[in-house]
């Protein structure tokens, strides 16, 4: 494929690093008739040893998108961002920029017979005047919609691969994600006709709702002895805390 078809950027890490990728995808808006296929993205603040906080922008401009970069050295750092990014843009393309940050792309380089690169996100601001019950559902809500889009992330009890937004939670760090066809993409606590037949649990589902679904007594009583709407989609919950046979059962969990 000509490179004349590709997209180029520049990462500037700092005065004495800098390198040039390509990509040949049209994500996301890069790579498309509207915009440059040239990019300059400088590196701001190293968050990880891989993943660093940056700003994009037209080369030879001044970058002012902010994104976050995953940086790939050896080739099977860039397989894992490779399927990375096919989770993203294949799977997940459509909760993009609401349950999952936007995908940007994948560009790469031949290093000395290695394929390196890296992988371009949007960075999401986080928020941190959301109300406890709000951010729960919103969690469930969105873990929820991955599944049902076939994925299962894989590694989302760490506390830091969920961020709240202004505008929602964000769901980081699709490295460990797999294909997964949820046996139930359905809340199982908040309501029995949810139960799903035995055997046919999701593990994923039951580890999140049992930290975020119904977290503590106060929550609980909050959620579910009131006229208020239901925390999860399409669900009707119960009047009574009795209902549910150990309720110490349904402490927060840890992560």
């Amino acid at each position: 494929m000509p490179l004349s078809s590709a997209s180029i950027i520049e990462v500037i890490y700092d005065h004495n690093h800098v390198s040039r990728l390509w990509s040949w995808d049209a994500v996301n808006g890069i790579n498309s008739p509207d915009t440059s296929p040239q990019f300059t993205i400088r590196c701001c603040e190293a968050l990880r040893q891989r993943v660093f906080r940056a700003s994009m922008g037209p080369y030879g401009g001044q970058p002012t998108t902010p994104v976050i970069i995953k940086v790939a050295r050896t080739e099977q750092e860039f397989s894992l961002l490779q399927w990375e990014e096919k989770v993203y843009n294949q799977c997940l393309r459509g909760l993009q920029g609401t349950v999952v940050p936007k995908c940007y792309g994948l560009f790469g380089t031949n290093d000395r017979g290695r394929k390196t690169g890296c992988l371009v996100l949007e960075h999401c601001a986080t928020a941190n005047d959301i109300k406890h019950a709000d951010y729960c559902r919103k969690v469930m809500v969105a873990i929820i919609k991955i599944h049902q889009a076939g994925i299962i992330h894989g590694d989302v009890r760490r506390s830091s691969h969920i961020l709240s937004t202004p505008d929602g939670v964000r769901i980081i760090d699709f490295s460990n994600a797999k294909i997964h066809e949820c046996p139930n993409a359905q809340p199982r606590l908040m309501d029995t006709r949810y139960a799903p037949e035995s055997g046919t649990q999701c593990n994923e589902l039951m580890v999140l709702e049992n930290g975020y679904g119904i977290a503590d007594g106060q929550h609980l009583d909050n959620m579910l002895q009131t006229n208020m709407p239901s925390p999860l989609p399409a669900v009707h919950v119960h009047s009574h805390r009795s209902q549910y046979a150990d309720p110490k059962r349904y402490k927060p969990v840890r992560f």
